[in-house]
């Protein structure tokens, strides 16, 4: 258990009897997928390399037998366990659901001997904390207000996930990825719930990194299907993004739980004093630690960023001419 995480992870949902091989899907330990590797096949796909390996599935690029095109796989790591490829293929389900261009949807799905998978289209494998890489980037006005509009899309794209009854639960930098055009686009359903499903399934672990957790998902047994969580991480995202560095400096996951619940954010003027007043004020609405304070909806708030940029960019125009 590292620095920020107060409660351990786990699966989507407490272990159900029947289901053998999970009493932790989180387990970092647990082995890689099963007989997948460079040159193998699973269905009409062969494996070329491993991308990514998450706790209960791995993702790899993949080469279409039938029209040479190459795409992103994602499998459980563990193709014996029926709980990961039940979560999966609800995962599956969720990026079914809805499609939306700051959304990483998929373009194909399939079995092979009960393994599920699903094909999404191959990114350049970097993230929104690749842009953290060039702090010198921070300093600059136009590239901040840039900013500002790609993430505006991603905001945009929790907005449509919550009209459909999908609450994401782990966003953060590293699951927001850059495509080919330098568009922000937001991954991995697989920590997301239904929100048709809280009365079926109240007791829900916790998803993600700590830093990213809303204050009212913090005490033991808090209720996980709250939309206001990925306004707060979103919000923590933004922050993170535009000041190059984390609001806190606890030492240990309780001291950050304690931050989160009795202090406000700070401004992240203070950290980059390029970032316009409007913008901080944007990410410190997000961030409230009173929920009643925090935007109602990931709407309100994408339509708040998109207000700021139009009238920044009115202004360039406007002084450049």
């Amino acid at each position: 258990m590292d620095d920020y995480e107060l409660f351990p992870q786990g699966s989507r949902f407490p272990r159900i009897p029947g289901f053998p091989g999970d009493a932790v899907a989180g387990n970092k330990s647990s082995p890689p997928t099963e007989g997948l590797s460079s040159g193998s096949e699973l269905g009409d796909y062969r494996i070329l390399r491993l991308i990514h390996e998450g706790r209960t599935a791995s993702i790899y690029e993949v080469r279409a037998r039938f029209d040479g095109r190459r795409y992103a796989l994602k499998t459980p790591r563990d193709p014996a366990s029926l709980q990961a490829c039940e979560s999966l293929r609800v995962e599956r389900e969720f990026n079914a659901r809805l499609r939306h261009p700051a959304l990483l949807g998929i373009q194909g799905q399939g079995e092979a001997g009960g393994v599920p998978y699903f094909l999404m289209t191959l990114q350049s494998g970097e993230t929104a904390g690749d842009l953290l890489a060039d702090s010198s980037d921070l300093l600059d006005a136009g590239s901040l207000i840039a900013l500002a509009a790609r993430f505006a899309s991603v905001v945009d794209a929790v907005s449509a996930l919550h009209r459909s009854g999908i609450v994401h639960r782990d966003i953060h930098p590293e699951n927001i990825l850059l495509d080919s055009e330098g568009r922000l686009v937001l991954a991995d359903l697989g920590s997301a719930l239904n929100l048709a499903d809280r009365n079926l399934h109240p007791e829900v672990e916790p998803a993600g990194s700590l830093l990213y957790r809303s204050p009212e998902q913090l005490p033991a047994g808090a209720s996980q299907y709250v939309p206001s969580g990925d306004v707060y991480a979103l919000g923590m995202t933004l922050y993170i993004l535009l000041a190059g560095r984390l609001p806190f400096l606890p030492s240990g996951s309780r001291d950050l739980a304690k931050l989160k619940l009795t202090r406000e954010l700070p401004s992240v003027c203070r950290a980059n004093p390029a970032v316009p007043l409007g913008l901080d004020a944007i990410v410190r609405q997000a961030c409230s630690i009173h929920r009643s304070a925090r935007y109602p909806g990931a709407e309100d708030m994408a339509r708040d960023l998109k207000r700021f940029v139009s009238r920044r960019r009115r202004c360039r125009s406007r002084y450049a001419s």
